[in-house]
Protein backbone atom coordinates (compact mmCIF):
# COMPACT_ATOMS: atom_id res chain seq x y z
CA UNK A 1 0.00 0.00 0.00
CA UNK A 2 2.79 2.43 -0.97
CA UNK A 3 2.91 5.06 -3.70
CA UNK A 4 0.09 7.19 -5.07
CA UNK A 5 -3.32 6.08 -3.84
CA UNK A 6 -6.84 7.31 -3.18
CA UNK A 7 -8.83 6.10 -0.22
CA UNK A 8 -12.58 6.49 0.13
CA UNK A 9 -13.90 5.54 3.55
CA UNK A 10 -17.52 5.27 4.69
CA UNK A 11 -19.36 3.47 7.45
CA UNK A 12 -22.57 2.42 9.14
CA UNK A 13 -24.66 1.27 6.19
CA UNK A 14 -26.31 -1.38 8.40
CA UNK A 15 -27.32 -3.52 5.42
CA UNK A 16 -29.80 -6.13 6.64
CA UNK A 17 -32.05 -8.88 5.32
CA UNK A 18 -34.69 -6.21 4.69
CA UNK A 19 -34.49 -3.13 2.46
CA UNK A 20 -36.78 -0.81 4.39
CA UNK A 21 -34.45 2.05 5.35
CA UNK A 22 -35.88 5.18 3.68
CA UNK A 23 -32.41 6.27 2.59
CA UNK A 24 -31.80 2.91 0.85
CA UNK A 25 -28.06 2.93 1.62
CA UNK A 26 -27.35 -0.21 -0.41
CA UNK A 27 -28.88 1.21 -3.56
CA UNK A 28 -27.12 4.54 -3.12
CA UNK A 29 -23.80 2.77 -2.54
CA UNK A 30 -24.10 0.97 -5.87
CA UNK A 31 -24.46 4.30 -7.69
CA UNK A 32 -21.62 5.86 -5.69
CA UNK A 33 -19.22 3.05 -6.54
CA UNK A 34 -20.07 3.08 -10.24
CA UNK A 35 -19.85 6.85 -10.62
CA UNK A 36 -17.12 7.86 -8.21
CA UNK A 37 -14.60 5.00 -8.08
CA UNK A 38 -12.71 4.79 -11.39
CA UNK A 39 -10.75 1.90 -12.80
CA UNK A 40 -6.98 1.91 -13.37
CA UNK A 41 -4.80 3.49 -14.70
CA UNK A 42 -4.08 6.09 -12.07
CA UNK A 43 -3.57 5.99 -8.31
CA UNK A 44 -4.41 2.75 -6.54
CA UNK A 45 -8.10 2.95 -5.66
CA UNK A 46 -9.20 1.77 -2.21
CA UNK A 47 -12.66 1.68 -0.69
CA UNK A 48 -12.83 1.04 3.05
CA UNK A 49 -15.99 0.33 5.02
CA UNK A 50 -15.31 1.45 8.57
CA UNK A 51 -17.64 -0.91 10.41
CA UNK A 52 -21.33 -1.78 10.71
CA UNK A 53 -21.60 -2.41 6.99
CA UNK A 54 -23.79 -5.44 7.64
CA UNK A 55 -26.20 -6.49 10.37
CA UNK A 56 -24.71 -9.74 11.69
CA UNK A 57 -25.46 -9.25 15.38
CA UNK A 58 -26.56 -12.41 17.17
CA UNK A 59 -25.17 -14.79 14.57
CA UNK A 60 -22.60 -17.48 15.21
CA UNK A 61 -21.05 -20.32 13.29
CA UNK A 62 -22.81 -21.16 10.05
CA UNK A 63 -25.49 -18.61 10.90
CA UNK A 64 -23.07 -15.78 10.10
CA UNK A 65 -22.47 -17.09 6.59
CA UNK A 66 -26.18 -17.71 6.10
CA UNK A 67 -27.02 -14.15 7.21
CA UNK A 68 -24.41 -12.74 4.81
CA UNK A 69 -25.92 -14.77 1.98
CA UNK A 70 -29.40 -13.52 2.89
CA UNK A 71 -28.18 -9.91 2.86
CA UNK A 72 -26.67 -10.47 -0.57
CA UNK A 73 -29.98 -11.88 -1.82
CA UNK A 74 -31.78 -8.77 -0.53
CA UNK A 75 -29.19 -6.34 -1.98
CA UNK A 76 -28.04 -7.93 -5.27
CA UNK A 77 -27.26 -4.60 -6.94
CA UNK A 78 -25.03 -3.56 -4.06
CA UNK A 79 -23.00 -6.76 -4.23
CA UNK A 80 -22.78 -6.54 -8.02
CA UNK A 81 -21.32 -3.04 -7.77
CA UNK A 82 -18.77 -4.25 -5.22
CA UNK A 83 -17.88 -7.13 -7.52
CA UNK A 84 -17.37 -4.70 -10.39
CA UNK A 85 -15.03 -2.62 -8.22
CA UNK A 86 -12.88 -5.61 -7.34
CA UNK A 87 -12.83 -6.78 -10.97
CA UNK A 88 -11.42 -3.43 -12.14
CA UNK A 89 -8.65 -3.45 -9.56
CA UNK A 90 -10.16 -1.58 -6.62
CA UNK A 91 -9.04 -2.86 -3.21
CA UNK A 92 -11.95 -3.39 -0.81
CA UNK A 93 -11.48 -3.22 2.95
CA UNK A 94 -14.02 -4.11 5.62
CA UNK A 95 -13.27 -3.00 9.19
CA UNK A 96 -15.43 -4.82 11.72
CA UNK A 97 -17.89 -2.86 13.84
CA UNK A 98 -20.01 -3.91 16.78
CA UNK A 99 -22.87 -4.87 14.41
CA UNK A 100 -20.71 -6.96 12.07
CA UNK A 101 -17.91 -8.27 14.26
CA UNK A 102 -18.71 -11.72 12.83
CA UNK A 103 -17.07 -10.63 9.60
CA UNK A 104 -13.80 -11.42 11.34
CA UNK A 105 -14.74 -15.09 11.59
CA UNK A 106 -12.47 -16.85 9.04
CA UNK A 107 -15.37 -18.64 7.34
CA UNK A 108 -17.33 -15.40 6.95
CA UNK A 109 -14.34 -13.39 5.72
CA UNK A 110 -13.57 -16.12 3.18
CA UNK A 111 -17.17 -16.18 1.97
CA UNK A 112 -17.27 -12.40 1.60
CA UNK A 113 -14.08 -12.52 -0.49
CA UNK A 114 -15.49 -15.34 -2.62
CA UNK A 115 -18.70 -13.39 -3.23
CA UNK A 116 -17.02 -10.12 -4.16
CA UNK A 117 -13.82 -11.24 -5.89
CA UNK A 118 -13.80 -14.97 -6.72
CA UNK A 119 -10.89 -14.60 -9.16
CA UNK A 120 -8.71 -12.58 -6.75
CA UNK A 121 -9.93 -13.06 -3.16
CA UNK A 122 -7.04 -10.93 -1.88
CA UNK A 123 -8.86 -7.91 -3.33
CA UNK A 124 -11.14 -8.16 -0.28
CA UNK A 125 -9.58 -7.66 3.14
CA UNK A 126 -11.33 -7.93 6.52
CA UNK A 127 -9.79 -6.10 9.49
CA UNK A 128 -11.06 -7.38 12.86
CA UNK A 129 -9.82 -4.36 14.78
CA UNK A 130 -8.44 -1.53 12.66
CA UNK A 131 -6.89 -0.68 9.30
CA UNK A 132 -3.43 0.84 9.29
CA UNK A 133 -1.68 2.49 6.34
CA UNK A 134 1.77 3.50 7.65
CA UNK A 135 2.21 7.25 7.88
CA UNK A 136 -1.17 7.82 6.23
CA UNK A 137 -4.17 6.68 8.27
CA UNK A 138 -5.66 4.50 10.94
CA UNK A 139 -9.34 3.60 10.53
CA UNK A 140 -11.35 1.80 13.19
CA UNK A 141 -15.06 1.62 13.84
CA UNK A 142 -14.79 3.23 17.27
CA UNK A 143 -16.82 0.87 19.45
CA UNK A 144 -13.65 -0.25 21.22
CA UNK A 145 -13.56 3.19 22.84
CA UNK A 146 -17.24 3.09 23.85
CA UNK A 147 -17.26 1.17 27.11
CA UNK A 148 -20.72 -0.36 26.73
CA UNK A 149 -19.85 -1.72 23.26
CA UNK A 150 -16.20 -2.59 23.91
CA UNK A 151 -14.94 -6.14 23.32
CA UNK A 152 -11.60 -6.09 25.20
CA UNK A 153 -10.24 -9.29 23.63
CA UNK A 154 -11.50 -8.43 20.16
CA UNK A 155 -8.78 -10.34 18.30
CA UNK A 156 -10.33 -13.59 19.46
CA UNK A 157 -13.12 -12.89 16.97
CA UNK A 158 -10.69 -13.57 14.12
CA UNK A 159 -10.13 -17.05 15.52
CA UNK A 160 -13.66 -18.24 16.24
CA UNK A 161 -16.00 -15.27 15.83
CA UNK A 162 -17.91 -14.43 18.98
CA UNK A 163 -18.09 -18.04 20.14
CA UNK A 164 -16.97 -18.11 23.75
CA UNK A 165 -16.98 -14.33 24.08
CA UNK A 166 -19.21 -12.56 26.57
CA UNK A 167 -21.63 -9.92 25.36
CA UNK A 168 -20.67 -6.26 25.97
CA UNK A 169 -22.96 -4.54 28.47
CA UNK A 170 -25.20 -2.77 25.96
CA UNK A 171 -25.57 -5.90 23.85
CA UNK A 172 -26.50 -7.80 27.01
CA UNK A 173 -29.25 -5.25 27.72
CA UNK A 174 -30.69 -5.67 24.21
CA UNK A 175 -30.18 -9.43 23.89
CA UNK A 176 -33.58 -10.46 25.26
CA UNK A 177 -36.08 -7.62 25.35
CA UNK A 178 -38.84 -9.93 26.53
CA UNK A 179 -37.21 -10.07 29.95
CA UNK A 180 -38.18 -7.72 32.76
CA UNK A 181 -36.13 -4.57 33.24
CA UNK A 182 -34.74 -6.12 36.41
CA UNK A 183 -33.68 -9.22 34.51
CA UNK A 184 -32.06 -7.14 31.79
CA UNK A 185 -30.27 -5.06 34.43
CA UNK A 186 -28.93 -8.28 35.91
CA UNK A 187 -27.63 -9.30 32.48
CA UNK A 188 -25.84 -5.95 32.23
CA UNK A 189 -24.26 -6.45 35.66
CA UNK A 190 -22.98 -9.88 34.60
CA UNK A 191 -21.68 -8.41 31.34
CA UNK A 192 -19.80 -5.71 33.24
CA UNK A 193 -18.07 -8.34 35.35
CA UNK A 194 -17.28 -10.32 32.21
CA UNK A 195 -15.77 -7.22 30.56
CA UNK A 196 -13.59 -6.66 33.60
CA UNK A 197 -12.37 -10.27 33.31
CA UNK A 198 -11.71 -9.85 29.60
CA UNK A 199 -9.59 -6.77 30.31
CA UNK A 200 -7.41 -8.93 32.53
CA UNK A 201 -7.13 -11.57 29.77
CA UNK A 202 -5.77 -8.91 27.41
CA UNK A 203 -2.66 -8.80 29.63
CA UNK A 204 -2.07 -12.55 29.61
CA UNK A 205 0.50 -14.39 27.44
CA UNK A 206 -2.13 -16.11 25.27
CA UNK A 207 -3.55 -12.79 24.14
CA UNK A 208 -0.07 -11.32 23.74
CA UNK A 209 0.48 -13.89 20.99
CA UNK A 210 -2.61 -12.64 19.15
CA UNK A 211 -1.41 -9.06 19.53
CA UNK A 212 2.00 -9.98 18.14
CA UNK A 213 0.44 -11.66 15.11
CA UNK A 214 -1.77 -8.60 14.57
CA UNK A 215 1.25 -6.29 14.74
CA UNK A 216 2.83 -8.20 11.83
CA UNK A 217 -0.39 -7.96 9.82
CA UNK A 218 -0.74 -4.25 10.52
CA UNK A 219 2.92 -3.40 9.97
CA UNK A 220 2.97 -1.72 13.36
CA UNK A 221 5.33 -2.04 16.31
CA UNK A 222 4.23 -4.76 18.73
CA UNK A 223 4.47 -2.52 21.79
CA UNK A 224 2.34 0.10 20.03
CA UNK A 225 -0.31 -2.52 19.28
CA UNK A 226 -0.28 -3.66 22.90
CA UNK A 227 -0.69 -0.09 24.15
CA UNK A 228 -3.56 0.54 21.72
CA UNK A 229 -5.29 -2.62 22.93
CA UNK A 230 -5.22 -1.28 26.48
CA UNK A 231 -6.07 2.30 25.57
CA UNK A 232 -9.77 2.43 26.49
CA UNK A 233 -9.96 -0.13 29.24
CA UNK A 234 -13.43 -1.00 30.53
CA UNK A 235 -14.04 -0.08 34.16
CA UNK A 236 -17.52 -0.49 35.60
CA UNK A 237 -17.10 2.31 38.13
CA UNK A 238 -16.55 4.87 35.36
CA UNK A 239 -18.45 3.33 32.43
CA UNK A 240 -21.91 3.28 33.99
CA UNK A 241 -21.90 6.87 35.33
CA UNK A 242 -20.67 8.15 31.94
CA UNK A 243 -23.40 6.19 30.19
CA UNK A 244 -26.02 7.60 32.57
CA UNK A 245 -24.78 11.14 31.91
CA UNK A 246 -24.99 10.65 28.14
CA UNK A 247 -28.51 9.25 28.46
CA UNK A 248 -29.61 12.21 30.59
CA UNK A 249 -28.15 14.69 28.10
CA UNK A 250 -29.81 12.87 25.19
CA UNK A 251 -33.17 12.93 26.98
CA UNK A 252 -32.76 16.69 27.37
CA UNK A 253 -31.92 17.08 23.68
CA UNK A 254 -28.28 17.82 24.35
CA UNK A 255 -25.00 16.04 23.72
CA UNK A 256 -21.54 16.70 25.07
CA UNK A 257 -20.05 15.17 21.93
CA UNK A 258 -21.59 17.39 19.26
CA UNK A 259 -18.94 19.15 17.17
CA UNK A 260 -16.03 17.63 19.08
CA UNK A 261 -13.75 14.69 18.26
CA UNK A 262 -13.86 11.88 20.83
CA UNK A 263 -11.22 11.94 23.53
CA UNK A 264 -10.10 8.52 22.32
CA UNK A 265 -9.02 10.02 18.99
CA UNK A 266 -6.44 12.14 20.78
CA UNK A 267 -5.26 9.14 22.79
CA UNK A 268 -4.84 7.02 19.66
CA UNK A 269 -2.92 9.75 17.84
CA UNK A 270 -0.70 10.38 20.87
CA UNK A 271 0.04 6.66 21.31
CA UNK A 272 1.01 6.23 17.65
CA UNK A 273 3.26 9.29 17.80
CA UNK A 274 4.94 7.99 20.96
CA UNK A 275 5.97 4.87 19.06
CA UNK A 276 7.17 6.71 15.97
CA UNK A 277 4.13 5.61 13.96
CA UNK A 278 2.13 8.81 13.67
CA UNK A 279 -0.44 9.09 10.88
CA UNK A 280 -1.95 12.03 9.05
CA UNK A 281 -5.55 10.86 9.51
CA UNK A 282 -7.49 9.04 12.20
CA UNK A 283 -10.89 7.90 10.92
CA UNK A 284 -13.78 6.28 12.75
CA UNK A 285 -17.55 5.85 12.55
CA UNK A 286 -19.93 4.34 15.13
CA UNK A 287 -21.51 7.56 16.46
CA UNK A 288 -23.45 8.31 13.22
CA UNK A 289 -22.20 11.92 13.54
CA UNK A 290 -20.22 13.00 10.49
CA UNK A 291 -17.40 15.32 11.55
CA UNK A 292 -14.00 16.60 10.52
CA UNK A 293 -11.82 18.22 13.14
CA UNK A 294 -8.31 19.00 14.23
CA UNK A 295 -6.99 17.09 17.23
CA UNK A 296 -5.70 20.07 19.14
CA UNK A 297 -2.13 20.81 18.12
CA UNK A 298 -1.46 17.27 16.91
CA UNK A 299 -0.58 16.74 13.24
CA UNK A 300 -3.23 14.01 12.92
CA UNK A 301 -6.62 15.13 11.62
CA UNK A 302 -9.85 13.41 12.67
CA UNK A 303 -12.77 12.39 10.46
CA UNK A 304 -15.92 10.59 11.52
CA UNK A 305 -17.62 9.05 8.49
CA UNK A 306 -21.15 9.38 9.88
CA UNK A 307 -23.77 6.98 8.57
CA UNK A 308 -25.58 6.11 5.33
CA UNK A 309 -28.61 4.77 7.21
CA UNK A 310 -31.50 6.92 8.43
CA UNK A 311 -30.29 7.14 12.04
CA UNK A 312 -28.32 10.36 11.50
CA UNK A 313 -27.25 12.02 14.74
CA UNK A 314 -24.89 14.74 13.60
CA UNK A 315 -25.50 18.35 12.63
CA UNK A 316 -24.16 18.17 9.11
CA UNK A 317 -26.15 18.55 5.88
CA UNK A 318 -27.07 14.85 6.03
CA UNK A 319 -29.28 15.61 9.03
CA UNK A 320 -31.67 17.81 7.08
CA UNK A 321 -31.34 16.20 3.66
CA UNK A 322 -31.72 12.45 3.29
CA UNK A 323 -30.09 12.58 -0.15
CA UNK A 324 -26.71 13.57 1.27
CA UNK A 325 -24.25 10.81 2.22
CA UNK A 326 -20.95 11.41 4.09
CA UNK A 327 -17.62 9.76 3.48
CA UNK A 328 -13.92 10.51 3.89
CA UNK A 329 -11.36 10.79 1.14
CA UNK A 330 -7.60 10.59 1.61
CA UNK A 331 -5.28 11.13 -1.34
CA UNK A 332 -1.71 9.91 -1.06
CA UNK A 333 0.84 11.55 -3.34
CA UNK A 334 3.85 9.64 -4.75
CA UNK A 335 6.07 11.37 -2.18
CA UNK A 336 3.81 10.22 0.69
CA UNK A 337 2.07 13.54 1.31
CA UNK A 338 -1.66 13.43 1.97
CA UNK A 339 -4.72 15.57 1.47
CA UNK A 340 -8.44 15.03 1.81
CA UNK A 341 -11.15 15.22 4.42
CA UNK A 342 -14.87 14.78 4.94
CA UNK A 343 -17.02 14.86 1.82
CA UNK A 344 -20.72 14.52 1.06
CA UNK A 345 -22.19 12.81 -1.99
CA UNK A 346 -25.57 13.38 -3.57
CA UNK A 347 -26.84 10.80 -6.08
CA UNK A 348 -28.46 13.56 -8.13
CA UNK A 349 -25.65 16.10 -7.95
CA UNK A 350 -22.36 14.28 -7.38
CA UNK A 351 -19.70 15.36 -4.93
CA UNK A 352 -19.59 18.33 -2.59
CA UNK A 353 -16.98 19.22 0.01
CA UNK A 354 -17.55 19.64 3.72
CA UNK A 355 -16.47 22.74 5.54
CA UNK A 356 -13.43 22.23 7.73
CA UNK A 357 -14.01 21.51 11.39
Amino acid sequence: MSGAARWRLLSDLHLDVTDQDPRYPGRVLAGFLRREVPAAPGPQQNVAFVGDTFELTGCSGDGSVARLEAIRARHPGTFEALQECAARGVQLHFVCGNHDVELARPSVAARLAALLSPAEPARVQVHPWFLHVPGVLVAEHGHQHHALHRIPDILRTAVNGTDGLDLPPLAAWNADQSRSRLGRAGAVAQACLASERAERRVREPAYAELLQAESFRLGLDGVAVRDLARLSRFRTVSALPRAATRMALAAAGRSAAVGKPPAAAVRVARTLEAHGSGVAWYISGHTHRALESALGSRPTRYVNTGTWCSDVRGRGPDQSDRRVFPFAVVDVAPDGGTSGGLRYWRPDAGLSSASAG
